[in-house]
Formats: structure tokens, sequence, C-alpha cells
């Protein structure tokens, strides 16, 4: 049977994802404060240490990658996907969860939204009637009583919330 030689492919992959993991692990570690990350950051730097203790420890062979139209292409074809990955990531529309809970109160009715304030549905609304909003039905959500006084949501949110 013949043996496979991976090292002709699999080290150009180590050190073109090596060098990628090595830098964006250092970037990641000093800009960002995130506490999940701090083990990965950890283990970023130090195979990043390992990295450069290997380069330095088979610098001849480590040279005659870059001479080699494969392992170049391996080692390109490793840091394309990695920027890619990069670019999809910073490009992908992250949701803001402070914003899409606010969204869903405003869609919540009256009456669901009483008793997380605290308050009797008709409490609430003769306090919102106090201050100028009045309310056709409890199932009106905070969106259709804002349309309807031509107001912000903002502003009865706050007159709820108080």
């Amino acid at each position: 049977m013949k043996k496979i030689n991976t090292r002709g492919w699999s080290t150009p992959m180590i050190i073109g994802a090596g060098i990628f993991v090595a830098t964006t692990g250092l970037l990641m570690f000093f800009v960002t404060t995130d506490p999940f990350r701090f083990a990965h950051e950890l283990v970023g730097l130090c195979f990043a240490v390992a990295i450069v203790l290997h380069i330095m420890s088979n610098w001849r062979p480590f040279k005659r990658y870059f001479t080699q139209k494969l392992a170049i292409g391996i080692i390109a074809l490793a840091w394309l996907v990695g920027i890619g990955l990069v670019t999809t990531t910073a490009l992908r529309n992250e949701v803001d969860t402070e914003e899409l809970v606010v969204e869903r109160i405003e869609q919540t009715s009256i009456q669901l939204l009483a008793p997380v304030v605290g308050m009797e549905v008709d409490e609430l609304v003769e306090q919102l009637k106090g201050e100028g909003f009045v309310v056709d039905t409890p199932q009106m959500t905070i969106e259709q009583l804002a349309d309807k006084h031509t107001t912000e949501t903002d502003t009865i949110l706050l007159k709820v919330f108080r």
C-alpha cells in the first residue's frame, strides 16, 4: 500500500491557518474584553508562541514552502477562507437584543402589559388616559396607541414604565 504524503499539503495548511489564527487571536486579545473569549485568546497566544518556536527550529524547511507553487496556493487558500469568514461575520446583521425587546413591548397589548408593570388593566388604562392617551380597548398595542395619538411609542412607554 502506498503511503500518503500529508506533509506536502498539511504543513502549508497549518502555516496559513496558524498565522491567520495567531494574528486574529492577538487582535482579539488586545481589542475585546469579553470574558467568555479569554480561554480562546490565551490558547491563541500560546499557539502564536508555538508557531514562532516551530518556525525558528525549522527555518530551512519553512522557507522552502514559499518556493513551491502548490504550498503557496494552499497557504493563500487558507488565508482566503479565513478572510472570507471574517468578512461574512462582519457584514452579517447582528440583532440588537435591546431593540428587539423594545419592539416586542411595542407590539404588546395594554391588557398583557399591565401585569408586567404591576398594575391592573383598568389602572393602566386610566393612567394613560390621565397622560392624554385614550385607550379604545385594552387589546390595543402600544404601537396602535401611538399611531392613534400621532406620537412616538417611546413617549408612551416612558409613561407606562415610570
